[in-house]
């Protein structure tokens, strides 16, 4: 791949067992396409783990094949990576699938309630050398103080798990990730990731 300008990454939400997109998800790659028409993004990246016990799909790929299948987008501009599990691990391993290109500007496409926590993540792992643009998906939510407190809790977890990390290493992201990240203690990388 040639080194590009503008990237946009896609991050998922949830999925039914077929790799249909949940609400969210729809609303992420709808907000990711949109933007495409106005920004004309070199690349979309989509990332995510086979999170379900009733299926192998990993949701990193039914993002990747609803933006061809569904949206019209080209698969040479589509990239996945299905060894993330949340949103620390959307942005470190875009970040290594993204390296070798050169990325100007990533744009991130989540949830609105999920913006803040996703931007301090990101900007973590991109910056300074790559801008960062946040876009939040409009959602419809009852409780936005659950949602809230969720998100503040989060935020919390990823300060006291990358304490005195050096976020520029990938060995010491991935050691913090596999010692004190509930989702990554049994992590094996996915080699069969695609691109």
């Amino acid at each position: 791949m040639s080194k590009c300008k503008k990237v946009v990454g896609v991050l998922a939400h949830l999925m039914d067992k077929r790799g249909g997109l949940g609400e969210e998800s729809l609303a992420r790659v709808e907000a990711a396409v949109e933007q495409d028409l106005r920004m004309d993004f070199d690349y979309f990246i989509t990332s995510g783990w086979n999170y379900r016990d009733d299926t192998d799909l990993n949701i990193g790929e039914a993002v990747a094949k609803h933006l061809v299948d569904h949206c019209g987008i080209d698969a040479s501009r589509v990239m996945v990576d299905t060894n993330a599990r949340d949103t620390v691990g959307d942005a470190f391993f875009m970040r290594r699938k993204l390296r070798s290109l050169g990325v100007e500007q990533l744009f991130v496409v989540t949830s609105d309630y999920h913006v803040s926590r996703a931007e301090l993540i990101f900007g973590r792992f991109f910056r300074p050398d790559t801008a960062i643009t946040m876009i939040g998906a409009s959602t419809s939510h009852d409780s936005r103080e659950g949602i809230e407190g969720h998100e503040q809790s989060s935020i919390d977890a990823f300060l006291l798990t990358f304490s005195g990390v050096d976020f520029a290493s990938d060995c010491a992201v991935l050691e913090a990730l596999s010692k004190h990240h509930p989702l990554y203690k049994d992590f094996r990388e996915n080699r069969k990731a695609t691109g």
